[in-house]
């Protein structure tokens, strides 16, 4: 893990139920403030993938909860093709 890099669990809050979704990733801060690189860590199976892309296409904002903090991120539209990672942008931080 580099410097930049940490640790954090990507968190759904799309329906009522509490927190149907629960991810580990990697995040590293890209060039622009407020944006990260998600990596899953461990990758998702083709089932969690599946499960994942019918979220983001209810609802595209998550809660990304560091050890010491959260914020509130969008997931970049058209971003899901790829199986391995996200491109996340702050909408507020809490």
């Amino acid at each position: 893990m580099d410097p930049e890099e940490k640790t954090a669990h990507l968190e759904s809050w799309a329906n009522p139920r509490p927190c149907p979704a629960r991810i580990p990733v990697r995040v590293t801060a890209t060039a622009t403030a407020e944006e990260w690189e998600a990596v899953f860590s461990p990758p998702l199976d083709h089932d969690a993938y599946e499960s994942l892309k019918q979220l983001i296409d209810t609802d595209p904002c998550f809660t990304l909860r560091f050890d010491d903090s959260t914020v509130e991120v969008e997931v970049q539209e058209g971003d899901f093709d790829n199986v391995h990672h996200l491109r996340l942008t702050a909408t507020s931080k809490s």
